[in-house]
């Protein structure tokens, strides 16, 4: 349920330069809705959601990343005026990784359903509507990117590096034998010394958890 009382339109930088009724309205039109949470709740983004972006009214929170292994990892964090959804929206939850957010203190978020504001961009028409969308497609891919670089280097082993980029690739392609750049390429991907990467790849093939071609490789667990 949407409380315009309770929203500071001309505070949020997402509605800068926008007149408090014309932001209500489009808050309205795309069926915004606000939510509280107490201190400490966990909220999960899940396969199959509908995709959502959220708006922190107040208080404080952070955005917590689950990679394949069961680990989670701080992407980034949240305050008063922060956006936060659009990368799960626009790429996929079935592309992305788990993201739970946590909350630090009692915080209220105003969510806008990604699919009505599609809507809205093509109700602007014109020139203006799609340059505004294409932007924010191609500035939550390049944010997406980032993500998984957050996630790669996370992992405190070139091992664990190399199986979750593989991971991510498998997920991006769609298919389990994925495309790779040669090793010293794939070395500057995943920062680390090309050479404890090839004997990495050795060790792991004689451990039968990897088959290499030519310009590709499959995880075999």
């Amino acid at each position: 349920m949407l409380d315009e009382q309770e929203i500071d339109f001309q505070g949020l930088p997402i509605f800068s330069g926008i007149d408090e009724e014309e932001a209500a309205l489009f808050v309205r039109q795309v069926g915004g809705y606000v939510q509280t949470f107490s201190k400490g709740a966990r909220i999960p983004y899940t396969h199959g959601e509908l995709p959502r972006i959220g708006i922190v009214l107040s208080g404080l929170g952070q955005v917590l990343l689950a990679d394949p292994f069961g680990n989670e990892v701080l992407a980034y964090e949240l305050k008063e005026g922060a956006l936060f959804g659009n990368v799960w929206a626009v790429v996929g939850t079935d592309v992305c990784s788990s993201m739970m957010l946590e909350m630090r203190t009692r915080v209220s978020i105003l969510w806008l359903p990604y699919r009505e504001m599609e809507k809205a961009y093509a109700e602007t028409g014109g020139v203006q509507g799609t340059v505004a969308r294409n932007l924010f497609t191609i500035l939550s891919r390049m944010m997406f990117a980032m993500v998984q670089k957050i996630e790669v280097l996370s992992q405190h082993t070139v091992r664990g590096r190399l199986r979750l980029h593989l991971i991510q690739q498998e997920k991006a392609q769609g298919t389990r034998k994925v495309k790779v750049p040669g090793r010293v390429q794939l070395a500057k991907v995943l920062e680390c010394n090309r050479s404890a990467l090839t004997r990495e790849i050795g060790r792991m093939e004689d451990e039968g958890l990897i088959v290499c071609g030519d310009g590709w490789m499959e995880l075999k667990e």
